[in-house]
């Protein structure tokens, strides 16, 4: 089992980082035009992508007419756009700047029982809002997070992102041998944060979210019915100016639990969120099971766990 990733890019690669953020700090809210422009210009090179975001918002609300769906679709690519330049404006930001533009809506509480308890908690978040600012906050509020992520891209660029994620007080692991370093993590009384949609890899459940049946990892129910750490569905969003973390509620596991109705919780209460803000969803992809991509995503019964997450 390996440990925490401990990147070290190559000098220009941090410098080239340092630089972007500096530049966008120096945009200040000019960055967010700035942002939708580059959006846009992705939305009109990547029509399949940009059909497949309409026909998954009208998914979403069928009631919708087709033109609110590609608007809404042009949106969503402004607002993934977004969180790509606030990823580089808050690179290295400290605790009292992000509290400055941040605010808790509710739920501190509800980590505060569960760092008490001893075990942390799970915080189970889908592709919606910003998860690098979720990570953020959490960090000024007192929460130490691990969490795991894949590639992105060559392995330079990898090592940058995570590199970048450490110094905003992340402890990064590797996809493929990630479970038992959660495990210690929840263990050592710190709180996994883990994107439950789009699974790349693992056992997976169907939910419904979203407007259909979709594939969601169960590792954040195996987790807390491995580790007896709660389950708490997250979410971070764009008011204005201002981001907006909710750890809506506590859901309790047990060893014996059933995984797919965590997950369904956990999907249930993310998907409100979700209709309240459609412009911070990215739904570029086949999401649902029933749709082309359902092949793709073989279902195992529910709580088997792979050899990868078994450590």
């Amino acid at each position: 089992m390996s440990g925490p990733l401990e990147p070290d890019p190559a000098a220009a690669l941090r410098g080239g980082l340092r630089a972007a953020t500096a530049l966008t700090r120096a945009l200040g809210p000019v960055r967010y035009p700035v942002a939708d422009a580059v959006g846009l210009v992705a939305a009109g090179l990547l029509p399949g992508r940009r059909h497949r975001a309409a026909a998954n918002h009208r998914r979403l609300d069928p009631e919708i007419a087709a033109r609110e769906a590609r608007r809404r679709a042009r949106a969503s690519f402004r607002g993934f756009a977004r969180t790509g330049i606030d990823f580089l404006w808050a690179n290295g930001m400290d605790s009292d700047d992000v509290l400055r533009v941040s605010r808790v809506a509710g739920g501190k509480d509800l980590c505060d029982q569960a760092t008490a308890a001893g075990r942390g908690g799970v915080l189970a978040l889908t592709h919606f809002g910003n998860w690098d600012m979720a990570a953020n906050i959490a960090f000024a509020i007192g929460l130490h997070l691990t969490t795991v992520m894949a590639g992105t891209g060559p392995r330079a660029i990898t090592d940058l992102v995570v590199w970048a994620r450490r110094r905003n007080q992340l402890e990064v692991y590797e996809a493929d041998s990630a479970a038992l370093g959660l495990v210690r993590a929840l263990r050592r009384n710190r709180f996994v944060a883990i994107l439950c949609d789009l699974p790349g890899g693992g056992p997976t459940v169907d939910v419904h979210y979203c407007g259909g049946n979709m594939p969601f990892s169960l590792a954040p129910a195996w987790l807390a019915m491995r580790t007896g750490a709660p389950l708490l569905p997250t979410a971070c969003w764009r008011d204005g100016d201002t981001y907006v973390l909710d750890t809506f509620e506590l859901i309790p596991a047990e060893r014996d639990g059933d995984a797919r109705e965590l997950m369904q919780r956990v999907a249930t209460t993310v998907e409100a969120a979700v209709r309240r803000h459609p412009d911070q969803w990215y739904p570029f992809r086949e999401m649902y099971s029933d749709g082309a991509a359902a092949a793709a995503h073989p279902q195992p019964q529910p709580g088997a766990v792979t050899s990868e997450q078994a450590g």
